[in-house]
């Protein structure tokens, strides 16, 4: 219930101090403007109709506030050479080839993935020659990283120590038990997180390998310690409190 109860933080800048001028920026533009959640469209080589077309697409996505571009203060009939140059050296390259538009995003009070939808949506509208930027969108591309390649990592790490195991152990069985009780006690870990409603990705992706890592040579310690143990007690109960006092 603790492991899924338990948010995770993708935002790596939410652990920078609040007295960084940069910090204490973003909260400014939060609370007084609106507009820290922005994202930065970027397009190449497109007609200005095509961008054009692109903006009015992204202003129907639910949860975005506003797109500005060019258009939003001067006609796209205006070839880009003659805008003045306040405008033309915010929204077009030297040559002209690439312009960005800004898109900014609502604030939802109690809805944190509002904008993260807002971006995935905008995300399906982008072709090879549009790309999207921004701290909101890297930690879009954070997030699924994260998601998608952990569990990926977790996996070969299981496989490869099972098939180590497998090798070197006297019995097929050992290994399931040893690694079936780290992984409760991964669980067990991670659970213990809920008190702190969220942890960060980078805690929740090295946390099984970690605890894998630097937990598993000590159950295979304890067990050929009992080995050890074994013959000289009655009971299994007795050489096993005797093995985890030697192993510890």
């Amino acid at each position: 219930v603790g492991f899924f109860t338990t948010g995770v933080n993708y935002d790596i800048l939410s652990y920078l101090p609040d007295d960084l001028e940069s910090v204490r920026g973003e909260a400014v533009l939060d609370e007084v403007f609106g507009t820290a959640g922005i994202s930065i469209v970027i397009t190449e080589d497109l007609q200005p109709k095509q961008t054009a077309e692109l903006k009015k697409e992204i202003l129907k996505i639910d949860h975005v506030a506003s797109v500005i571009w060019v258009d939003t203060v001067a006609d796209i009939g205006i070839p880009a050479e003659i805008l003045p140059d306040i405008l033309r050296d915010v929204f077009y390259n030297g040559d002209g080839t690439k312009t960005m538009m800004l898109v900014r995003y609502e604030q939802s009070e109690g809805d944190d993935g509002a904008e993260l939808r807002a971006i995935a949506e905008i995300k399906e509208l982008l072709d090879s020659k549009t790309f999207l930027s921004g701290i909101s969108v890297l930690v879009d591309d954070t997030r699924f990283l994260a998601d998608n390649e952990a569990p990926l990592y977790i996996a070969v790490a299981v496989l490869l120590a099972l098939a180590a195991m497998t090798v070197m152990m006297d019995s097929w069985l050992r290994p399931l038990v040893i690694l079936g009780t780290l992984g409760l006690a991964v669980i067990y870990n991670m659970g213990t997180n809920f008190f702190m409603g969220e942890i960060s990705f980078i805690t929740q992706c090295v946390a099984a390998v970690l605890q894998m890592g630097v937990t598993m040579d000590y159950s295979i310690f304890l067990i050929d310690r009992y080995a050890e143990e074994r013959p000289h007690f009655d009971s299994r109960e007795e050489a096993m409190a005797e093995a985890v006092t030697k192993s510890f």
